[in-house]
């Protein structure tokens, strides 16, 4: 099944395929496995440094566990308060 980018302002979750590891480094490296892929679209607008938010992470994808997706989720949605999360889990 393939799934669409996601849109501007929106994260998209997916069940990862096989076993990764979280990308939160001290997770890495005690082993925790990710419980999600988070893929992030284009937060804000580019070239305005006010509304750009996580420009490094538009159209990349990570491996996270649950409290790693809970504190991105916090913090985007703080950021971004018309943030759409696209949850293709269930």
């Amino acid at each position: 099944m393939t799934t669409a980018a996601p849109g501007h302002d929106e994260i998209t979750l997916t069940v990862p395929h096989g076993q990764h590891l979280c990308n939160d480094r001290q997770h890495r490296n005690l082993g925790r496995l990710a419980e999600v892929i988070v893929t992030f679209a284009q937060l804000g607008v580019p070239g305005t440094p006010r509304e750009a938010f996580w420009p490094e992470t538009w159209g990349r994808s990570y491996p996270m566990c649950g409290t790693c997706w809970e504190a991105t989720r916090e913090t985007a949605q703080k950021a971004r308060p018309n943030l759409v999360i696209r949850d293709r889990i269930t």
